[in-house]
């Protein structure tokens, strides 16, 4: 059976697993994760390149279709 020794010695070692071992990986990762945050591009500006192509795409559809009238008349 297990005494109020055993179980501070328990919880002393499981504090010094969590600070050598799981709390520098948990580091890392947050390391990781902010790097690949700082890349990522905002919102607004996906959204305004969104727009961007969509109007290209119509420009691009309209002078399709304006050269195809043109081959047409020739």
């Amino acid at each position: 059976m297990l005494d109020k020794k055993d179980y501070e010695e328990i919880s002393h070692l499981m504090r010094v697993i969590v600070e050598s071992d799981i709390t520098p990986k948990f580091n890392l990762l947050a390391e990781g994760q902010q790097a690949i945050i700082s890349r990522l591009i905002p919102a607004s500006r996906v959204e305004m390149l969104e727009e961007e192509v969509k109007l290209l795409k119509a420009v691009v559809r309209q002078m399709s279709e304006d050269l195809q009238k043109l081959k047409k008349a020739q």
